[in-house]
């Protein structure tokens, strides 16, 4: 009896350490492993009550290991320790009197999770005689609050200080009027802040206090150190910064009656000459404005004047400003469109309608609006008699990023009249770096290379006669495209040709290629 006793105690005990080990193993597999957050510097002197901001992935515990900095939330207004659950926190640091000191005095914050404690924080007090104040234009003080970065402009505040001081830090997106700003004491200096733009900080958004940024005034002595907040309310309401396609702004463009095929046609708005240029499907904007938030404004013209298009025929598509404009297809006839993207403070302030933007007699916009206009499109059935080869070649580079081709004869055309027997106008001028990989569209009505593999349809040379490879393909939409790759030797030159008689010449010329080469090297072309 008492074996079989035991043997059953033995089953029961093993039972039970599995059970243990597994259910250990599962708290272990649920653990959070602590996030701790980069170290901060803050500082000021006594009397000073600075925001300070972090993130914590699971519970907490935040304490101070100096008697003048005590944690101020909610109710606890002179704690040493705080606590609180995963999120962001955003708390008070009080700088006091305590234990004073001549010199800077220097606390740390400790942020324990997990059983683990790190510092995730350095609070320098200033020496007790040091004192520095920062106000705005208006003459308020905003120490505390922070200082506003302006966008396109430096926004001004002055220091009052009785201590001679620099700036030592500033964030890498705000750039500091002059680069520099110092101080001498009692002396009022005045200094400007303002948005510097690719600094991995868009200026479409704004930046609060929360977001811990900071510029640190440093005594020259090494007593004293003051960080105030920097804050940036983002782009003014009706700011709208248009990247567009090609550089004519102002040009006219004509789309076909499915909507698939724009090209400007050499006119523009302002009765400037333009460039011919083609999309395929769409026509690609960058659009940047406060928080992304614009109004896509399309007006009508008709033979009576300007009407607010309600048909949603044209289209803004895309996301953080990189859009994509599409025109939805139009049975017969033709109508033009005037196309304008609103901020969407600018936008909301209508109180009569869009009527607002146009000028009394109700035939063109008013000249406020130019900043926010896109594009002028006619949308018609495309010509089909004669001058079919009279469009510019459509160009992308690494297949993706377009580039611009502006017809254009007076450069090159006495060297391809000699070189390749054409003395047409369809010649194509764009630039692109050596080495760089070009798709090219010649765009040229019902042609077709299979049919003149003997008579001959491209010919392709570099600056010192050599034949450069173009390497023939189809795009989507089945029209003939080629891939070239950029030799040292520019310009090149890609000569179109139908059953061996040349239609189209496209020259692809290096950046701010000198006229000496293009006068001289190319002639070492022959046919």
């Amino acid at each position: 009896m008492k074996t079989l006793i035991s043997k059953y105690w033995l089953v029961l005990m093993a039972l039970v350490s599995v059970t243990l080990f597994t259910a250990c193993s599962s708290d272990d597999d649920d653990a959070v492993t602590p996030v701790f957050p980069q170290v901060q510097t803050i500082g000021g002197a006594a009397g000073a009550e600075l925001d300070f901001t972090f993130d914590a992935n699971e519970s907490w515990s935040l304490s101070s290991d100096k008697i003048w900095c005590k944690l101020v939330q909610g109710e606890k207004t002179d704690a040493f320790v705080l606590n609180g659950a995963a999120g962001k926190q955003t708390i008070k640091v009080k700088i006091t009197a305590d234990d004073a000191s001549d010199d800077m005095s220097v606390a740390q914050l400790f942020l324990n999770m997990g059983g683990q404690k790190v510092a995730i924080a350095e609070v320098k007090r200033s020496a007790a005689d040091h004192i520095l104040t920062v106000y705005d234009a208006d003459g308020n003080d905003i120490t505390k609050t922070g200082i506003t970065v302006g966008y396109n402009t430096y926004t001004k505040f002055t220091v009052k200080s009785n201590f001679r001081f620099a700036v030592t830090n500033t964030p890498s997106w705000v750039d500091l009027e002059g680069g520099f700003l110092v101080g001498t004491p009692n002396k009022d200096a005045v200094g400007g802040v303002a948005f510097k733009e690719n600094q991995g900080v868009s200026a479409k958004y704004a930046i609060a206090k929360d977001g811990n940024y900071t510029i640190t005034f440093t005594s020259e002595d090494g007593k004293a150190a003051v960080t105030v907040p920097v804050i940036y309310n983002g782009m003014t309401i009706s700011t709208m910064d248009v990247t567009y396609p090609t550089s004519s702004q102002w040009a006219v463009w004509n789309v076909s009656l499915d909507g698939k095929v724009f090209t400007q046609n050499g006119s523009s708005l302002n009765g400037g000459d333009t460039n011919d240029f083609t999309f395929y499907n769409f026509v690609p904007f960058t659009l940047k404005t406060l928080g992304d938030a614009y109004q896509l404004v399309v007006f009508e013209k008709k033979e009576d004047g300007l009407f607010e298009d309600t048909s949603g025929a044209v289209k803004l598509k895309g996301e953080k400003g990189d859009v994509k404009l599409t025109i939805d297809a139009l049975s017969s006839g033709s109508r033009e469109f005037l196309v304008y993207a609103l901020p969407q403070g600018v936008y909301a302030d209508f109180e009569n309608g869009l009527d607002e933007m146009l000028e009394n007699d109700f035939t063109s916009v008013k000249s406020d609006y130019d900043r926010y206009f896109l594009m002028d499109v006619v949308q018609k059935e495309a010509n089909s008699s004669a001058d079919d080869q009279s469009a510019a070649p459509t160009i992308l580079k690494m297949n993706y990023l377009p580039v611009e081709c502006k017809k254009d004869k007076s450069k090159y055309g006495s060297i391809i009249s000699g070189a390749f027997g054409y003395n047409g106008d369809e010649i194509y001028v764009a630039q692109s770096e050596a080495g760089s990989s070009l798709t090219v569209n010649p765009n040229i009505k019902d042609w077709d290379p299979t049919t003149m593999m003997e008579t001959g349809y491209l010919t392709v040379m570099d600056s010192n006669g050599n034949d450069v490879n173009a390497e023939p393909s189809m795009d989507e939409n089945n029209n003939w495209v080629f891939i070239v790759n950029v030799p040292a030797a520019t310009p090149i030159f890609m000569v179109f040709k139908d059953n061996g008689t040349p239609v189209k010449v496209l020259v692809v010329e290096s950046p701010g290629e000198g006229m000496s080469k293009k006068h001289t090297s190319i002639r070492k072309i022959r046919k």
